[in-house]
């Protein structure tokens, strides 16, 4: 298992395991820019796309946040466009219908890519 990140109070778990990248917890750091710059290029550098699923579990994201995560969407976009298979689960809590929101957003503009949102119960 690649650890990318280790989940604290501002930083979600990224990890990467038998062809499954999971983002979860919270990201509301102050330099989200600096933080996801690493962890896009880990990504693009370590992450073999051929066969990937990208696991998205967050409670909350900031604006600053948003913004990068939206770029790692175009990423996956790509490599998708290139012919490789790869497909988004994007899970969120009952009691957060913004998050719910969200993953719609990120569905629209990630046209294409296979995507499905997951409603957690309780």
């Amino acid at each position: 298992m690649l650890i990318f990140s280790d989940a604290e109070e501002r930083y979600p778990l990224i990890s990467y395991d038998a062809n499954t990248l999971t983002i979860e917890g919270r990201s509301f750091m102050d330099d989200a820019v600096g933080f996801y710059r690493n962890i896009i290029a880990r990504i693009k550098n370590e992450i073999p796309t051929e066969k990937l699923l990208v696991v998205f579990n967050l409670e909350y994201f900031n604006t600053s946040s948003s913004k990068c995560l939206l770029e790692i969407f175009k990423y996956l976009l790509d490599r998708h466009e290139a012919g490789h298979d790869i497909r988004v689960e994007w899970y969120y809590s009952e009691r957060f219908v913004d998050m719910h929101e969200a993953g719609e957003d990120y569905q629209d503009l990630a046209d294409g890519l296979p995507f499905d949102i997951i409603e957690i119960k309780g």
